[in-house]
């Protein structure tokens, strides 16, 4: 999970504030809704919860395309790993 981490604050180069809102995002569900949160569950929340993080804190300065081609070399990364 630890290297899951740093590839996200790398590929979508994260702040730590960014990064603190996706963790606070996740930890607020798994506290009220908890019967989602499971195993195979936990990575995709986190990567929806790190591109709300990162699209809240930078509304004016990153577009979806841009982020675009930076999910697709974070899917490759993931399949190498």
């Amino acid at each position: 999970m630890h290297q899951y981490v740093l590839l996200l604050v790398e590929r979508l180069r994260m702040t730590v504030g960014e990064l603190v809102m996706a963790y606070a995002c996740v930890e607020r569900v798994s506290v009220l809704h908890p019967t989602t949160m499971r195993v195979n569950s936990i990575r995709p929340m986190l990567l929806g919860a790190c591109v709300i993080a990162s699209k809240t804190s930078r509304d004016g300065e990153l577009s979806l395309l841009q982020v675009a081609p930076l999910f697709r070399s974070l899917r490759h990364s993931l399949r190498s790993t």
